[in-house]
């Protein structure tokens, strides 16, 4: 529940303008913006300094945005194409004014993380060219953007966990109680404060209780301290949960990867090959649409419809070409075969179905130009599932296997806001001194994920927020 302004059990209380919670993107995004308003700032980082950063610190931290035609695409991508894409993705379920919001300010949001000093690359291959890539990852993103806060005057504390919202008894939100190094501190905040803290997909017991059962077996992705405290102190203080918080963004992962914070362990170009199952047997349509509009849908049929594992093949055609290399990042080396009995003997599927399945599937490959630059129709006839788009014969050896299994980058389900950040009281109002940022707001993202789409979420609503606070600290 939340706390009383003065209320006992704090050894001590301290006021600044704006008080951001979680150092991610989002909190980090906050931070710096409300810093550039002239307000003064503390970060609270449940972290470690050394484990600083978040989810974002596990990420290539590629973001989608609209932009006119350049060197690394040759066609523009619009604020209304990238808004048609997210409703679409999501099913027309997402909140239209967020999206809206979104993809109006993430230009002018890359722009201005560009002049903190970021440096980009083009993302992934063949992800329809709307993506750009920090050059040093997400460590380096989150490192920048802490050298930078910590330049400006930002106070940054670690080790210090949010534990409840302090509101006063006009329910405004005045601050947040903390565990830190050295006890219980109130950090208070003129202007409110912002929750930058994740979702709870580091919660086993939160995860079981919203996603299933199975959820508990899940590979964690990311930090180990995204664990459901900022949402739930939220909710205890009358925020409307909002979003599906039955979902979860997830990835083609390498199944030998660590079992938590494996960071970047995924296949991305499972469109090149072929997924079976433990039968070896094919179950979705690997070329249904482009990786970033698949990825996330594949891991969870992978966990729902494969029983948790399943095999990416590849034959050399795939292997060789010099695109192959940029999208995957296996935890270890393939398993091979000269032929595919010998591939189904080492990775321990039956012999007999992996044969008739890549014989079909062979079989049933029609001609037409092969361009994974686009959805290029070249596709199968006469099997289930069909293969859409990329269909090329698996016939040229050696043969390569990598075990997959879909983990759990973050939740779905999350906080209700509106478009200036502010949360949303279970009344439809606004809760006054309470922002909220990143991967706790909900009504983004159902049932899929947009590739490229978190990480630019967090920056632009972060710095949304931490303006709005800024305003509101110092009456501007």
């Amino acid at each position: 529940m939340p706390v009383a302004p003065g209320s006992p059990g704090a050894l001590e209380s301290y006021t600044f303008d704006v008080v951001v919670v979680g150092g991610g993107i989002a909190g980090l995004a906050a931070a710096l913006a409300a810093r550039e308003h002239g307000a003064e700032v503390i970060l609270a980082e449940k972290a470690p300094r050394e484990h600083r950063g978040g989810n974002t610190r596990f990420a290539d931290a590629q973001m989608r945005f609209p932009h006119e035609a350049d060197e690394y695409c040759p066609r523009s991508y619009t604020a209304e194409e990238m808004e048609a894409d997210l409703m679409r993705i999501s099913g027309g379920r997402a909140n239209r004014d967020l999206v809206r919001t979104l993809c109006q300010r993430a230009a002018e949001t890359v722009e201005w993380l560009t002049s903190f000093g970021l440096e980009w690359e083009p993302g992934y291959p063949h992800t329809a060219g709307y993506r750009r890539s920090p050059k040093a990852g997400g460590q380096g993103l989150v490192d920048l953007l802490y050298r930078q806060l910590e330049g400006r005057g930002g106070v940054i504390v670690y080790r210090t966990a949010a534990q409840e919202l302090v509101v006063d008894e006009r329910r405004v939100v005045r601050g947040v109680r903390c565990v830190g190094p050295e006890g219980v501190v109130d950090l208070l905040g003129r202007g409110g404060v912002v929750l930058a803290c994740g979702g709870f997909q580091a919660n086993t017991a939160m995860r079981v209780a919203y996603l299933g059962r199975f959820a508990d077996s899940l590979i964690l992705r990311g930090s180990r301290y995204d664990t459901g405290e900022g949402i739930l102190m939220a909710l205890a203080a009358g925020a409307q949960p909002a979003g599906q918080w039955g979902d979860y963004h997830s990835a083609v992962l390498d199944a030998r990867s660590p079992k938590v914070e494996c960071g970047v362990t995924a296949l991305y170009n499972y469109q090149m090959g072929i997924i079976v199952d433990r039968e070896g047997r094919r179950f979705l349509d690997e070329g249904e649409d482009f990786r970033d509009h698949t990825y996330v849908k594949f891991s969870k049929a992978i966990i729902e419809r494969a029983g948790g594992l399943a095999w990416c093949i590849f034959d050399q055609r795939a292997f060789q070409r010099e695109e192959f290399a940029r999208a995957w990042r296996p935890v270890g080396p393939p398993y091979t075969g000269n032929t595919v009995r010998e591939l189904a003997e080492a990775i321990g599927v039956p012999a007999a179905n992996l044969e008739a399945t890549i014989a079909s599937f062979n079989a049933a490959v029609q001609p037409g130009e092969y361009d994974l630059d686009k959805l290029d129709g070249k596709r199968t006839e006469g099997i289930v599932p069909p293969k859409s788009n990329w269909a090329m014969p698996l016939d040229q050896p050696p043969y390569l296997a990598i075990p997959v299994t879909g983990g759990i980058t973050f939740t779905f389900g999350g906080l209700k806001c509106d478009t200036r950040a502010r949360v949303i009281d279970t009344r439809g109002e606004p809760m006054e001194g309470l922002y909220a940022a990143g991967e706790l707001m909900g009504e983004f993202f159902y049932d899929n994920y947009p590739g490229a789409t978190s990480v630019i979420r967090g920056a632009v609503f972060g710095r949304i927020a931490g303006e709005e606070a800024a305003r509101r600290a110092l009456g501007g």
